[in-house]
């Protein structure tokens, strides 16, 4: 909320270029308000700083300001995406290894024969093309977070 009313101060700011100003003693205390605050109030004139290119003090710190939370939104989103491929990648290898598990189990119940010798190579086949397709899952999950880490990293040198 607060950013918000700094924002909008900051928009609206230098559109008020002339502001009075009154100054006037309260209690023994001098006190600056926007309205005449007693018999004493003198009126002060206060000039909004000049504008330079188009763009005000204020508006070059808003600036600066959103180009700082959109930075820090793009970490956040990368940070969030290289999270979730470390957890598919996990998930990968946990299948993997699941499979692999599952593939000695099978094997080790072929009989010494010959149905259960074509058994244990057509298992074989099926582990070595499971084990493929996970590494290839984990392969590409790897590039991608190598390539986030990258982005990631272009975006906290500019």
């Amino acid at each position: 909320m607060l950013k918000r009313m700094l924002f909008l101060f900051a928009i609206t700011a230098p559109a008020y270029s002339y502001s009075a100003v009154y100054q006037c003693k309260v209690n023994g205390q001098t006190v600056f308000s926007d309205q005449p605050c007693g018999n004493d109030a003198k009126k002060i004139e206060i000039k909004a700083p000049t504008t330079q290119g188009g763009a005000s003090m204020a508006g070059d710190g808003v600036q600066d300001f959103l180009r700082h939370r959109e930075k820090k939104q793009q970490v956040e989103r990368i940070d969030r995406d290289i999270d979730r491929l470390e957890k598919q990648k996990t998930r990968a290898q946990r299948n993997m290894d699941n499979a692999l598990i599952d593939y000695q189990r099978q094997r080790a119940r072929a009989n010494n024969n010959l149905a259960g010798a074509i058994w244990e190579g057509s298992l074989a086949s099926e582990a070595d093309v499971m084990r493929q397709r996970y590494q290839t899952e984990i392969d590409g999950a790897d590039r991608e977070i190598n390539r986030l880490r990258e982005e990631r990293n272009r975006i906290l040198s500019e």
